[in-house]
């Protein structure tokens, strides 16, 4: 395996002769379905034991559902972690500290690039030439969303044609082993076998274990590690990597975050760092899932203490995108757009390039209307697919909130953009509600009871071994009202209800 570091384009077989990685022992597994996760191998390898070569660099993966990229540190300094940000192409005007999770696949199924090449490429194709190559977007969550996921799960391109999900996979990891392997050569002054190498793959918590087990065969197929070493490769949820991170920082770091406003406010104690009475939620939002944890740092150790299992649910930045569709469709009819993302592919991604980068800049402050371009293909292929001209659809859709500019461009005022987003809010607020809710505990302040008249208490003995209390909950918009009432007494108990402690 020492040859592991060396960028090999031939890692990744044609997809015509089922994907398989060299440093497997077994052929490619297109016959079964997708098993649960397990941290051991299958019973038919032997495992090789790793304490007495330890990881000398680890790179870990944020494989995004709109944007993806990687970091690395080597273990010998852990705290200096070196992110990618060198990315090849990007948009003007946008930070480009990730790479767009999209693959382009030639006619004939070979990879041809990843990222912002991948987009740029396909965007310069012309439109008869793009129908026949293979432009996959945002295709992260479809593992999710598939009950029935195996290893012969399909996914489709924009221009209609199916691959299987695990050999897309397996070339977009792969692309990260050779974009990584670079890096960290470029990096280390010694020499590094593939061994040396400790991969990280995070996925969302509402992942399902056959989709993290997907994860584990794809990263196989792409090379990162071989069957005979699991351990090599770690699976990690989004969210916990997300609440490690927030471990490090000092708490004004985390106030200058969240409370940028008044951050200036904490100067006494912003300084500091977490402590042991800190507890906090991470809402990762992220392109396709909005995931939580909800931890306490547990001191002198320095742990943290998982006060309720990780969770999420997919109620990403897609939602929007989604519901941007849903209007297009609104306005021009459903018909046209699904005609249009078929004859005109790259025109669609043109499209969507341009709502997302103007989403980017959406606030809910934000008074004056965003301009969106639209493709000159989209204005043409509507007028003759539909005999008449946008600016008349749009009249005839009776959508106020949305305007036509003469320069060719949607108007979306501010109430448009606030029905687009405020689907995927409610879902997020829901969430961390119900999460709130479902980590409460309520607390009781019992007082010494009172003597039981003719009782083996009377004349100041024990009281009653047994107490009867009754709570009553009244929930509001934003609290919940806990009252209580010993009922052998008849006088009220102190409560109160905790949502971290749990």
């Amino acid at each position: 395996m020492a040859d592991m570091l060396q960028p090999d384009s031939s890692s990744l077989q044609l997809p015509g002769d089922r994907l398989s990685a060299p440093s497997s022992p077994a052929t490619a597994r297109n016959d079964c379905g997708i098993t649960p996760l397990t941290p051991s191998p299958s019973p038919m390898v032997e495992v090789k034991p790793r304490m007495s070569h330890p990881f000398s660099v680890v790179v870990a993966i944020d494989f995004g559902t709109t944007s993806s990229g990687y970091a690395f540190s080597f273990t010998q300094d852990s705290d200096a972690i070196h992110m990618m940000k060198r990315w090849e192409g990007g948009d003007p005007g946008v930070a480009n500290q990730k790479s767009p999770t999209c693959l382009l696949l030639t006619p004939d199924l070979r990879f041809h690039s990843f990222g912002f090449a991948a987009r740029d490429f396909y965007h310069d194709l012309d439109p008869e030439e793009a129908r026949h190559w293979l432009y996959f977007d945002k295709f992260k969550m479809k593992i999710h969303s598939t009950s029935d996921l195996t290893m012969e799960t399909e996914l489709e391109a924009v221009n209609g044609r199916r691959v299987r999900a695990i050999e897309v996979f397996g070339h977009a990891l792969h692309f990260f082993r050779e974009h990584a392997l670079k890096e960290v050569k470029d990096q280390s002054s010694s020499v590094l076998e593939g061994e040396d190498v400790r991969w990280v793959l995070t996925v969302p918590a509402v992942w399902r274990q056959p989709a993290k087990q997907f994860m584990r065969e794809a990263a196989y197929l792409a090379g990162l590690v071989s069957r005979d070493c699991p351990e090599q490769l770690l699976i990690a949820l989004e969210p916990e990597a997300a609440s490690i991170y927030c471990r490090k920082l000092r708490l004004h770091q985390v106030l200058d975050l969240s409370l940028q406003p008044i951050a200036n406010g904490f100067d006494l104690e912003g300084s500091r760092p977490f402590d042991s009475s800190d507890r906090y939620i991470v809402a990762d939002c992220g392109g396709g899932t909005v995931d939580l944890t909800v931890h306490q740092i547990e001191q002198p150790q320095g742990t943290l203490k998982e006060l309720y299992k990780a969770s999420g649910g997919p109620h990403g930045a897609v939602g929007v995108d989604l519901a941007f569709e849903a209007m297009l469709c609104q306005i021009f009819g459903e018909d046209f757009i699904l005609s249009f993302k078929a004859k005109r592919p790259a025109a669609w991604v043109d499209l969507t390039i341009a709502f997302e980068a103007r989403k980017r800049t959406a606030a809910p402050g934000r008074a004056n209307a965003l301009n969106i371009s639209l493709p000159f293909s989209f204005i043409d292929f509507y007028k003759r697919h539909k005999g008449q001209s946008v600016e008349a659809a749009l009249r005839r859709s009776n959508m106020n909130i949305v305007k036509w500019s003469s320069q060719g461009m949607l108007r979306l005022t501010q109430e448009a953009m606030n029905e687009l987003f405020q689907p995927t809010i409610d879902k997020i607020v829901k969430h961390i509600g119900e999460k709130r809710t479902n980590c409460g505990t309520i607390t009781l302040d019992l007082p010494e009871p009172l003597p039981v008249p003719g009782g083996a208490g009377a004349g100041g003995g024990a009281g009653p071994e047994r107490r009867e209390i009754r709570a009553t909950m009244q929930f509001g918009d934003t609290e919940i009202k806990v009252t209580a009432v010993d009922v052998m007494s008849n006088r009220f108990v102190r409560a109160s209800i905790d949502f971290l402690s749990n």
